[in-house]
């Protein structure tokens, strides 16, 4: 058998008749309608890696500095603590239709 490359067209050809075969699962048919898109042109046969934030961090931060910090920073995060809403009280909470019912009924 000869090490032949197949041809676009015959690639696409290819897809088509697989993916008519009604017997192949739902990885079988992502995989080729993710060639055909490849070979359309529709999407790039090479996925670009993921933007990493911590990719230009030259140096780890030591212990040192972790554990040290200002004093005024420390009372800027108190005091954002401090006037931080986490749950507002005006929401009712229920756990059943039932007891929804009756909050609604109520209001």
């Amino acid at each position: 058998m000869a090490l032949d490359r197949m041809s676009t067209d015959d690639m696409l050809q290819y897809c088509d008749e697989a993916l008519a075969w009604d017997q192949f699962g739902p990885v079988d048919i992502f995989f080729f309608e993710s060639v055909k898109r490849i070979l359309l042109g529709q999407c790039p046969a090479i996925e670009a890696p993921e933007e990493d934030d911590l990719a230009a961090v030259a140096t780890p931060i030591s212990a040192e500095e972790l554990i040290s910090y200002d004093a005024d920073a420390a009372s800027d995060l108190t005091e954002l603590l401090d006037n931080a809403v986490f749950l507002n009280g005006s929401e009712h909470f229920v756990m059943t239709e039932e007891q929804k019912e009756e909050t609604d009924a109520k209001l």
